[in-house]
């Protein structure tokens, strides 16, 4: 049984860091959709789903977050230095490290969804691979569709 619950401390160390992750990241990116709203050029109805979506987003994964440290606190000892705790810690700083470093690219994406006119509909002809450095394209180019992109698909 103690085994499971080492393994266990590890999953959840990682799932919670991404929940937590995902809440933040989801929080920041509702009040962009929502300073979008009030004073973008960008459709109304576009930057009042990206807000409602993202909204919903900070609900769910912040529930999530919430309930699963809730249950897990019956199965793993937080209040002490063991090894099932400092497992779960290592995992959630390590998962924390590689979730953080994608941040800078969604905030991006949903600032420039949020405030570029056409953007949003540019970006979805463009594979979502490559969305972030199309992103990057039109910041520094200052238009919607840079050169050479073929947004008819």
């Amino acid at each position: 049984m103690a085994v499971l619950i080492f393994v266990w401390s590890i999953v959840w160390g990682a799932l919670s860091a991404q929940f937590l992750v995902q809440t933040v990241t989801s929080l920041i990116i509702a009040a962009i959709f929502l300073a979008g709203l009030a004073f973008s050029k960008v459709a109304k109805s576009r930057n009042a789903t990206g807000f409602g979506a993202s909204a919903a987003q900070v609900l769910v994964f912040g529930a999530l977050f919430q309930g699963g440290n809730w249950l897990s606190s019956y199965v793993i000892d937080y209040s002490s230095w063991n090894a099932t705790s400092v497992a779960g810690l290592l995992s959630f700083l390590a998962t924390i490290a590689y979730c953080v470093s994608q941040v800078p690219s969604k905030l991006l994406l949903a600032r420039m969804s949020a405030w570029r006119p056409y953007f949003m509909e540019a970006s979805m002809a463009v594979p979502a691979n490559e969305r972030v450095a199309f992103a990057r394209k039109c910041k520094a180019d200052d238009s919607p569709n840079p050169a050479g992109s073929d947004t008819s698909r």
